[in-house]
């Protein structure tokens, strides 16, 4: 099976438990654009977190948030008063935090039902600008819409079966 047909499935899976958390853990509703896209450019917002999902699938995975979407997800996250560094602190750690939780729940309806899959902690970026595809990758994203803005999440892979 050619890489990028496990695409839509592994970011279908991750749709589905973004949403999940959002509206179960996080209390905020969430709702699903409707539409998996295959683009050759995305732009990404200040904070964007990605993980490494290796072993039998070999594809990147990213999430990048708006703002305030974050920022309100972060206060969720925090118990009690907090500085402004304390606060940043959090919210970098937060970001990591929600892709893990989301990315850990997903994998059980990965192609094979996640066996043989690796993650790597997560890692979020602050300022970068965007992510370009090559001609050997493809790149599917998908958004949810909540009140206080969008997260966009994506997935990269290789167009070819060993992720070459």
């Amino acid at each position: 099976m050619e890489q990028v047909q496990l695409l839509k499935p592994v970011l279908s899976s991750i749709v589905r438990y973004a949403e999940h958390f959002l509206v179960d853990e996080m209390q905020m509703s969430s709702r699903f654009d409707g539409e998996y896209r295959s683009v050759e450019k995305i732009f990404l917002k200040k904070h964007t977190t990605m993980v490494w999902i290796g072993g039998t699938l070999n594809v990147l995975f990213y999430m990048t948030y708006d703002d305030l979407l974050l920022d309100n997800l972060t206060h969720m996250f925090a118990y009690g008063e907090m500085g402004v560094d304390e606060f940043h602190t959090l919210r970098e750690s937060a970001a990591g935090e929600i892709a893990n939780i989301i990315i850990g729940h997903a994998i059980v309806d990965f192609p094979n039902k996640g066996k043989g899959v690796t993650l790597t902690p997560p890692v979020t970026i602050e300022d970068a600008k965007s992510i370009i595809k090559t001609p050997a990758t493809q790149i599917l994203t998908a958004s949810l819409l909540t009140p206080y803005g969008n997260i966009e999440l994506n997935v990269i892979g290789s167009t070819n079966d060993k992720g070459e």
